[in-house]
């Protein structure tokens, strides 16, 4: 991140190849077209390059950054195409990483693919249900508290607890192959 701050081409270039496929599949997760998803990893990564000052290192790390910037995109584009009749849940297994489509040698990405869908099978239900809302289908949390027929603090409630839980087990992978 500090190199595409300096306007570095090769850090742009280095943080494309490492992370398009995961850009790729949350956005096709979210606007459920190909066409969309691809436009909006090349939004994503030149809002990257263009407003690079407003990454905070201290806020988050560079994948959550990306990860929250993708997501944000997709629910802006969702919203001005409204696209929220034509969105259904769907588990994350249903998603084709963009990894085994456009360069079937990238094996880290699917590997990453695999890790993150581990650790949300390893959610509570309702938990793993909420975050998938929220985070892959766009949802608001009065939307998903409609959808599951909870109140909306228990939705809240689901989503933080699952988030740390996520956290908490994706740190414990990450430290174990250092």
């Amino acid at each position: 991140m500090r190199g595409i701050a300096e306007q570095d081409p090769n850090a742009l270039k280095a943080m494309y190849d490492k992370h398009a496929s995961l850009v790729y599949t949350i956005a096709y997760r979210i606007l459920r077209r190909t066409e969309d998803a691809e436009d909006l990893v090349s939004e994503v990564f030149f809002e990257l390059w263009e407003k690079s000052s407003r990454y905070d290192q201290t806020r988050a790390a560079p994948t959550t950054y990306l990860v929250t910037l993708t997501r944000s995109r997709c629910i802006d584009r969702t919203r001005r195409k409204s696209y929220k009749q034509q969105m259904s849940m769907r588990s994350v297994d249903d998603v084709t990483p963009f990894s085994s489509v456009a360069s079937p040698d990238n094996v880290s990405d699917r590997e990453q693919s695999q890790i993150v869908r581990n650790a949300l099978a390893s959610l509570d239900p309702n938990q793993r249900k909420a975050v998938e809302s929220a985070y892959y289908d766009g949802l608001s949390h009065t939307e998903i508290a409609e959808q599951l027929g909870k109140p909306l603090g228990t939705v809240k409630t689901y989503i933080r607890q699952g988030l740390i839980r996520l956290r908490d087990v994706l740190r414990k992978h990450s430290r174990a192959e250092d």
